[in-house]
Formats: C-alpha cells, sequence, structure tokens
C-alpha cells in the first residue's frame, strides 16, 4: 500500500486534470440551470434578458463567471478537506526516537483515506518522513521542511491559475464586447441614408451604444464578485498552510534522535554500519524463527499421527470390550425379563381368582340389601297403614262409644286388628291397637 500512496503525490497529472474538468462541467451544468432560469423560468425579467442575453458576449461572459464559480466552490471544499486533516492526522509516540520510526510512520500514514494523504498536511509529512527514511537521519529536517514548506505555498499560489485567468478575462471579454458594438453601430451609420445628418448619426450612435455597453458593466460586476471570493478562500487557505506548518514542526523537529551531524560523516558512518547490522541480525532471527517453526510444526504433525493410532487402537479395544458387555448384559435382562414375565402371569392369575371370588360375593350383599330394602319398604308402608288404621279406629270408637251397640262392634274390631297382625306377624315392633271402652252414664260395662 506504501508505494502506491507514494506515487500518488509524486504524480500530480491526475489531480490537474481533475482541477480542469470538473469546474468546466458543474459550470456549464450551472449556466445550464440559470439560463432555463431567465428564459422559461421565474428570472424571466426584460433586465435579465437585456443584460444576460442581449449579445452574445454577455453569454460567453455568463458562462465563464459560473465556471470560475465552480473552481472556487472547488477550492472552498479543498480547504475544508485540509481543516479535517488537520484534526484527523496525528503521529504517536515520544522523543528520541530511532529513524526507523519514520518507516512505521509511513506505513501509518499510507493506511489513511485518499483525501488525507493528499492533503496538505498528508504530503507534507509523508515527504518529510521519506527524507528521514532515504537518509537514515534527522539532520536535515528543520531546512527540509522550510523546503516543503516553500513548495506548498508555490502549489497554492499555481492552484488558482485557471481563475486568475478567468478572472483576467472576464473584462477583457466586457470591453471586447462594447468595442464590437460600436465598430458595429457605426458600420450601420455607414450604410444608413441619413449618415449625411448630425442629428440621424448622433440618435444611432446613442441607440446601438445604450446597448453594447452591458457588456462592460457585466463584465465588471462578475469581476468584482470573483475577485472578492477568491480573496477569501485565498486567506483561509493560506492560515490551513500556516497551521500546516507549525503543526509539521511541532510533530516532528526533536521526535527522532540526533546521533552525529553533517559535519561528522564518521559518526553517520557508524550509525549507518550498526543500523545494517542491526537489520541483518533481525534478518537472521527472522530466519531461525522461521526454521524453529519449521521443526515445531514437523514434530507437531509427527505427534498428530501418533495421537491417532493410538486413538484408533483405543476406540477399537474399547469397541469390543463395549461389544461384549452389552452382550452379555442383553442375554442378563432377557433372563430376568422372562421371570418376571411368568411371576406376573402367576401374580395375574391369582389377582383374577380373587377378583372372581370378590365379585360374587359383592354380588350375593347387593341380592340381599336389594331384598332387605324391599321387606323394609313394605314395613314403612304397613306401618303408615296401621298408624292411620289405628287413627281411623279411635275416631270411629269415640263416634261410637254412646251407642248400644257397641259391644259387638268392638268385637268386630278385634277381629279385625287381630286378623291384621296376622298378616304383619313379621314385625316386631308393629303397634298394638288398645280398644278402651268408655263408661256410658246408665249402663253397666
Amino acid at each position: 500500500m506504501l508505494p502506491v500512496s507514494r506515487s500518488e503525490n509524486r504524480n500530480p497529472s491526475g489531480s490537474i486534470l481533475g482541477n480542469l474538468a470538473w469546474p468546466i462541467v458543474l459550470g456549464l451544468l450551472s449556466v445550464g440551470g440559470f439560463y432555463w432560469l431567465v428564459l422559461r423560468g421565474p428570472l424571466n425579467h426584460p433586465l435579465a434578458l437585456r443584460y444576460f442575453t442581449g449579445h452574445p458576449v454577455c453569454i460567453v461572459e455568463t458562462v465563464l463567471f459560473f465556471v470560475c464559480l465552480a473552481a472556487l466552490a472547488q477550492k472552498l471544499w479543498s480547504v475544508l478537506g485540509e481543516h479535517a486533516a488537520l484534526a484527523h492526522i496525528k503521529l504517536s509516540g515520544g522523543s528520541s526516537l530511532p529513524t526507523s520510526q519514520a518507516t512505521d510512520w509511513l506505513d501509518k500514514l499510507a493506511e489513511l483515506p485518499g483525501r488525507h494523504r493528499s492533503s496538505f498536511f498528508g504530503r507534507r509529512l509523508m515527504d518529510a518522513l521519506e527524507s528521514v527514511e532515504r537518509n537514515a537521519s534527522a539532520d536535515r529536517l528543520e531546512s527540509e521542511l522550510k523546503h516543503l514548506s516553500d513548495l506548498d505555498a508555490n502549489r497554492q499560489q499555481d492552484s488558482y491559475a485557471f481563475i486568475r485567468i478567468i478572472v483576467w478575462a472576464t473584462p477583457m471579454l466586457g470591453f471586447l464586447g462594447t468595442v464590437i458594438g460600436i465598430t458595429q453601430v457605426i458600420g450601420d451609420l455607414a450604410n444608413q441614408q441619413d449618415a449625411l445628418s448630425g442629428q440621424g448619426v448622433m440618435k444611432g450612435l446613442l441607440s446601438g451604444l445604450y446597448v453594447k455597453f452591458d457588456t462592460t458593466a457585466l463584465a465588471l460586476s462578475f469581476t468584482v464578485v470573483l475577485m472578492f471570493i477568491q480573496f477569501l478562500i485565498d486567506r483561509m487557505e493560506v492560515q490551513v498552510l500556516e497551521t500546516v506548518d507549525r503543526r509539521a514542526m511541532h510533530d516532528l523537529l526533536g521526535r527522532f534522535a540526533v546521533v552525529g551531524s553533517a559535519s561528522d560523516p564518521q559518526v553517520q558512518q557508524f550509525q549507518r554500519l550498526a543500523q545494517a547490522m542491526l537489520a541483518a541480525t533481525e534478518k537472521l532471527v527472522e530466519r531461525q524463527t522461521i526454521l524453529w517453526q519449521n521443526s515445531i510444526k514437523t514434530a507437531q504433525h509427527h505427534w498428530e499421527k501418533l495421537a491417532h493410532a493410538a486413538g484408533d487402537q483405543m476406540q477399537t479395544a474399547l469397541t469390543g470390550a463395549l461389544s461384549q458387555a452389552l452382550v452379555s448384559h442383553a442375554n442378563q435382562m432377557a433372563k430376568i425379563e422372562q421371570a418376571s414375565s411368568e411371576q406376573l402371569s402367576q401374580r395375574w392369575e391369582q389377582w383374577q381368582i380373587a377378583l372372581s371370588h370378590n365379585a360374587r360375593l359383592l354380588h350375593a350383599q347387593q341380592t340381599e340389601l336389594v331384598r332387605q330394602g324391599e321387606v323394609m319398604t313394605q314395613a314403612i308402608r304397613a306401618a303408615g297403614d296401621v298408624v292411620q288404621l289405628e287413627k281411623a279406629l279411635n275416631e270411629n270408637l269415640s263416634a261410637l262409644a254412646g251407642s248400644k251397640n257397641f259391644e259387638d262392634t268392638v268385637m268386630s274390631l278385634s277381629a279385625a286388628i287381630h286378623l291384621l297382625n296376622t298378616r304383619l306377624g313379621k314385625i316386631a315392633d308393629s303397634p298394638q291397637v288398645e280398644l278402651t271402652v268408655p263408661r256410658t252414664k246408665g249402663r253397666a260395662a
């Protein structure tokens, strides 16, 4: 990834084409929309038609104005991106670092987005760190930063070349349109029949110049607006460059250890020799590490084979032992199941016999209970009948107490009661009917 980012910084042709193509495309689209508003939209006013469509030069001036506005908008967007890059790019680490730290920082910067790598601050850091990496020393870092600052200032001024050309060409076009208009008016007056009349000449000249000076007025208005916007964006970008200079000085100066200087080449030579030996040692350590890793992998592969073979043998032995144990267990379970089945059959027959005997006993008890219930029902009914009969007899006795045939009647009733007692002889506790003969006055008992 690192070589790609460095090639981007060294090849500005793509950025030049982008700086020219996008403003032209966006400017043409904008001027197309503007003229649609003027001809068919809400800006369709005689004054707008006079200044923007009265002469072909006015149309060309308007196109250049919108193209320059698009270029200035692109510059403003670039300045805002520079502010974002300043807030996003940070170098971590302490002071007195070795020059090899520059390579690590370059790798981290290469991982940033393209808009941050191509910013002033990103290019400044990468160019300075590449100088440190290339020279293996930070002795000339301060002078390198100043040189890079001058280069960025020149690039910043050169980036406004296209805008300056348009700002310069716009009033020139206005003057050209005025000159063309005056020449056209003079040529038209020379062909008229009353050209010799002074009053007719002045009248035609004034009517023609009334419109032809509009190109100069429009061009000067466009130029004032563009110059003011250019000044504001230029000041903003200059402040960004000043901030980049301060940040680059603060982040890079004093961060690397200084072993020797340019006036002491022997120290630098020993330093390079030590760094070369350190790099060779690192390569040897890496190579030895690779050899150890290969040996460990080979041993691990051999151990895996042995473990796999031992596992297969263990699995075979366990499978045979488990198979025999399962067969023996299955035979024992079959015997136990058969014995349990026989005992269960015997118990079941005994339970069936006991249940049949109990069922017969329950049936007999149920029959006896039904019979006793019927007897109790008959007894209850008979007791009720006797109670009613006793009540009726008592009432009849009370009514017949004073009659002369009372004794005969009592005898008849006693015979009837005796007959009823005979029929209900089985009831032990049946009520007895006692007949009392009330004594009447003037008659013996």
